[in-house]
């Protein structure tokens, strides 16, 4: 229905979402159009010291840009280096090393000439509260999509150093610094030696955190360990209230898991909900629950 506002009865659309086609089947949709930015200005950052500088850079640059800010990336050294080694035509976006980096979009509806001012203004606040070590503003379009090129060339990058375990979680934004602390203890304590890559989208509270086996090991070794791993993870997602599946979904493989975890109320409620729409249990079956 093209209603920008209805509120007659239960909103199906956002039972769908998510459901992993367990529910039905959407034939149509109505989509609902912005305009295309006047202006979009990319920024790539090193951070001193631990993502609590991300953290204050984040909101530093809410509290300059509100909507305008469209994209904050966490991007930690590991997977930064990994990308510099086996990427393919990749550039290094800054001159020196940092622990930490960011990846900042701004986008302007404007004009360029305001992007690339309100970029400018949250970098240097940023290098003037210490936050920031060294930035670069994409001077072109094609500076600021070889810095995207960056960041979605990390996951291919992971895949030289040997066997990963992988975690699609989210936590709220404001405990990304000690979910990472907590959960970097926890990783060594099922596998010392191990390297995690962490990087993702800091504005939504969306962590890649994944596990990369030890130099020394046989892939097969450290993939024995992907039941204690992933547990061991995400127990310390959990404890921050947070998700074990923010983007990739349930499907089969972290079903299991979802039906151990979470209120049994809870699962009672969405094999009612299934039973339902699906009583003949032929809409994806296997998945979710």
């Amino acid at each position: 229905r093209k209603l920008k506002k209805d509120n007659t009865g239960y909103d199906l659309k956002n039972l769908f979402v998510g459901a992993e086609g367990t529910l039905g089947i959407i034939t149509a949709a109505v989509l609902k159009l912005f305009p295309k930015p006047k202006g979009r200005e990319v920024a790539f950052a090193g951070l001193p010291s631990s993502p609590k500088d991300a953290l204050s850079l984040f909101t530093l640059a809410m509290d300059r840009a509100g909507a305008s800010l469209t994209a904050f990336e966490l991007i930690a050294k590991r997977p930064y280096d990994f990308t510099l080694k086996h990427g393919q035509g990749i550039t290094r976006p800054l001159a020196d090393d940092w622990p930490w980096y960011v990846l900042m979009q701004v986008s302007s509806g404007r004009s360029e000439e305001d992007g690339k001012a309100l970029i400018e203004e949250i970098l240097s606040a940023g290098l003037e509260q210490g936050i920031v070590g060294d930035a670069v503003v994409s001077a072109s379009l094609a500076q600021g999509d070889a810095f995207w090129n960056f960041r979605e060339t990390l996951p291919e990058c992971q895949k030289p150093e040997g066997a990963s375990i992988k975690h699609d979680i989210s936590v709220p934004i404001a405990s990304i610094p000690e979910f990472i602390e907590k959960a970097a203890g926890a990783v060594e304590g099922v596998c010392p030696g191990a390297r995690v890559v962490c990087f993702g989208h800091m504005g939504d509270g969306n962590l890649h955190y994944n596990i990369s086996r030890p130099i020394d090991w046989q892939d097969e070794a450290f993939l024995e360990l992907y039941h204690p791993m992933n547990k061991a993870v995400h127990d310390v997602v959990r404890s921050f209230h947070g998700s074990i599946s923010a983007e990739h979904g349930i499907g089969q493989l972290k079903r299991d898991e979802l039906i151990a975890t979470a209120p049994p109320m809870a699962i009672d409620l969405m094999r009612r909900v299934k039973a339902a729409f699906d009583p003949a249990g032929i809409m994806n079956p296997g998945k979710v629950i």
